[in-house]
């Protein structure tokens, strides 16, 4: 019974898996924020480049 007990008290599990979490939540808003940002700077090139083949 103690054995239980100390396995329920034993926040280090839970403490690993907050880290998980907020470095999941990390990594989508990088991935989120690149993916925004390479669409930004492909139409900035592709705008450049038809601009250059107009003239």
């Amino acid at each position: 019974m103690n054995r239980i007990i100390t396995l329920i008290r034993n926040e280090e599990g839970a403490t690993a898996l907050e880290y998980g979490l907020i470095a999941a939540l990390i990594a989508a808003a990088i991935v989120t924020a690149v993916g925004a940002l390479g669409t930004n700077v492909s139409n900035t090139f592709q705008g450049i480049a038809s601009k250059m083949s107009v003239g």
